[in-house]
């Protein structure tokens, strides 16, 4: 199976990444090229003092710790579930199994807050966790910071909240960015980019880097106003829109990218730039929806502000009083799901929650939806139909459904809390789904049983325990006006009616093995089932899969070749790195945390525009071929009996080669369902194609359809199922 080899080439290493030299690596605490204490005294000189060289909150936790205080521990065991106080320490974040939970708070008896018991004899050590952070407070730091850190080849990650769960704000023996305290905050009534036409002015806020959602709302409360933010109010907007960012704003006054209007960036050479549509546009549209983290360091970022509106907030509470209930609560989440794409239509959205044993008692379903400016009765005549539905099942569920409104938006959120992080180790799976995935509701009941949580404590649905089922009504059908070309997030979140996630965890202290079945399950046993409901949508780069397969389809969709041309440009020595990020191919995270560029996939060569080869060893499978400017062709290797598999990915057309076609009949078809090519062997109503050489595709040439590789390689011509011959 592709995704569970993917998984296991990422997390472990491979032939290829054993075989990696120190001269391939990033630079390491006791390599020799990590910088001496005179390098990073001069360069704490440089930055004026602002270079530090922290130790793990919880440290004051252990014992054998030297600055061991249970006074202090008692107030980090208090506050560890809190992301607000994770984002005020240079380093904490807000899931610590990306720093190997090297140091989390422990009681005195040695059991961690998480109910790991041998966490004590464990000690608490630096893991993953940055060894130098940089507390920047200007540009310049920023900018000295990341020139520096490229010519000493040391790893850099930037880190505000610490609130990213694929672990992309920590890095082991790395130097962190911390932009927490850029503090500003500037409403403004007539903004106008630089340098850049607009009909008018419009209602702006300028927001620091630094700057999380509700502390931007409750500034724009004080104008009557709003700005589109995050769900949970700790969230960092910066990070949090330059992934695209959804809201419970965000379908009505579209996704947190839709809304930038000009950001400063610091570019990893050190160029401190302004980014909108007209200046260093390709800048601004890979921050548009692109990924934080990878094309530079955004200090600042300018958003549209809304006249604040009335504000609904509906809640819906479904219970089922016995145990036994199954068939009868997955058709009704399947029926739920159908009704969502006319409850969007009139002006619902936000979040709903699929629970079951232990969360729960019995199965549960929940949601919170907001509704702006609709008239009294809007709630009653959307519930209508549901109500009715759960009226003639009363003998299967209870329900609760109340909403309140408000004058303005902060009147409801400012009540909102934050969700709690650090609980534990858990792994993410998710999906966009179209109402049209949707919208059989037999088969979307069928899906997330198979998918979701058991009834049966004693029997869950995972290696551990039962998974959550989280769906998010928030994306925007509708394109922003303000310079619509210019958004880089997937083209599937317009057509999106439920951004779907799937969280499992497993319990604290367990060995790395079994938390990879945990990884592994989702990967292929929860999302597997999403992706084929939804085939030709994608994934939010946020809140992704870990080890998403085919990532930069899912994430980016065709915009990810142009995000991998602006990489290149703005960062061609690949300074910033974060896992599953545009460009993050060129390097590796080996077992030991170390960042090591893949074998073969050097420098690109900017006259040939040729990229190296993913591996030599071609007898390990692991090889892949070239990349081509005009589009992918990734070539078949030469063992076609390691069962590998390539691809061609162009404008969400996916071609596939079951390289393992050796039994005389290498032949494929299309599937009339959507835009894979799988192996066929008898070629019945479908048009063959030969194989040309054996490691290059056919050409089709019907129905005026021309298939090409488009650089000039040799292709062989269609034949007829009459020719079942094996064509190499």
């Amino acid at each position: 199976m592709r995704y569970l080899s993917a998984f296991i080439s990422y997390l472990s290493s491979s032939s290829i990444l054993v075989s990696a030299s120190r001269s391939d690596c990033k630079c390491y605490p006791n390599d020799a090229c990590w910088p001496s204490k005179s390098d990073w005294d001069a360069f704490n000189t440089s930055l004026s003092g602002a270079l530090i060289q922290p130790i793990p909150p919880a440290s004051v936790c252990y014992p054998s710790q030297h600055n061991h205080n249970e006074e202090a521990c008692s107030i980090i065991r208090s506050q560890w579930f809190n992301s607000s106080w994770h984002a005020q320490d240079p380093i904490s974040i807000d899931y610590p199994i990306w720093a190997n939970n090297s140091c989390n708070p422990i009681f005195p008896n040695g059991t961690s807050v998480t109910g790991d018991p041998d966490a004590g004899k464990k000690g608490c050590s630096l893991g993953n966790y940055p060894v130098y952070v940089v507390n920047a407070t200007s540009a310049e730091h920023v900018a000295e910071a990341l020139k520096w850190a490229g010519s000493k080849n040391v790893r850099v990650v930037v880190k505000n909240t610490g609130h990213s769960f694929p672990g992309r704000s920590v890095g082991y023996g790395s130097l962190s960015i911390w932009t927490h305290n850029f503090r500003a905050i500037e409403y403004i009534n007539d903004f106008k980019p630089i340098s850049c036409p607009i009909n008018g002015t419009q209602r702006a806020a300028r927001l620091a880097a630094g700057i999380t959602g509700v502390e931007a709302q409750a500034e724009m409360a004080k104008h009557d106003s709003i700005v589109v933010i995050g769900g949970n109010p700790s969230v960092g907007l910066v990070g949090w829109l330059t992934g695209g960012g959804h809201g419970a704003l965000s379908t009505t006054y579209g996704m947190g990218a839709d809304n930038l209007l000009e950001a400063t960036i610091v570019t990893p050479t050190g160029e401190i730039l302004t980014a909108n549509p007209c200046q260093n546009s390709d800048l601004f549209f890979a921050i548009r929806g692109g990924g934080g983290g990878t094309y530079g360091v955004v200090l600042e970022v300018v958003v549209k502000a809304y006249s604040t509106p009335q504000t609904t907030f509906h809640t819906l509470a479904i219970g089922s009083p016995a145990p036994n209930v199954s068939k009868e609560y997955w058709d009704l989440i399947g029926f739920l799901h159908a009704e969502m794409p006319r409850l969007k239509a009139g002006g619902m959205q936000g979040y709903y929650f699929i629970v079951g044993p232990p969360a729960t008692p019995t199965y549960s379903f929940l949601w919170g939806f907001y509704l702006y400016d609709k008239p009294n009765g809007t709630v009653e005549a959307l519930m209508a139909p549901i109500e009715a539905r759960l009226k003639k099942d009363a003998a299967f569920f209870t329900y609760q459904s109340n909403h309140t409104t408000a004058p303005t938006f902060w009147d409801v959120f400012k009540e909102s809390q934050n969700e709690l992080v650090a609980t534990g180790g858990a792994a993410y799976g998710s999906r966009l789904l179209s109402p049209e995935s949707l919208g059989d509701s037999e088969r979307t009941a069928k899906v997330f049983k198979e998918i979701g949580p058991s009834n049966d404590p004693l029997k869950p649905n995972g290696p551990f325990s039962n998974p959550v089922l989280l769906g998010h009504m928030i994306a925007s059908p509708n394109e922003p006006s303000y310079y619509p070309d210019a958004v880089s997030f997937h083209p599937a979140w317009r057509k999106t009616l439920a951004h779907f996630i799937v969280v499992e965890g497993w319990p604290e202290g367990v060995a790395p093995e079994i938390i990879r079945s945990v990884y592994t399950d989702i990967t292929s046993n929860k999302t597997e089932p999403l992706r084929k409901l939804a085939p030709d949508t994608g994934a939010y780069f946020n809140e992704c899969d870990s080890f998403e397969p085919e990532w930069q389809t899912a994430f980016f969709g065709p915009h990810y070749r142009r995000l991998r041309q602006i990489k290149e440009k703005y960062d061609p020595g690949a300074i910033l790195w974060c896992r599953r990020c545009v460009g993050s191919e060129v390097y590796t995270e080996q077992e030991d945390g170390r960042l090591c560029r893949v074998k073969g996939y050097g420098p690109r060569d900017r006259e040939k525009r040729v990229w190296g080869d993913y591996s030599e060893d071609v007898s390990a499978g692991s090889g892949w071929g070239k990349r081509k400017e005009s589009g992918w062709n990734h070539k078949a290797i030469e063992d076609v009996n390691e069962n590998d598999w390539h691809k061609r990915a162009e404008d969400g057309n996916e071609w596939k080669n079951a390289i393992d076609a050796v039994d005389g009949n290498p032949w494929h078809g299309r599937s009339e369902e959507g835009h894979s090519w799988a192996r066929r062997s008898d070629g019945e109503e479908r048009q063959i194609w030969s194989a040309g050489d054996g490691n290059e595709w056919g050409k089709r040439e019907a129905q005026g359809q021309n298939w090409s590789p488009g650089d000039g390689q040799n292709w062989g011509p269609a034949v007829g199922a009459e020719d079942m011959e094996r064509a190499n």
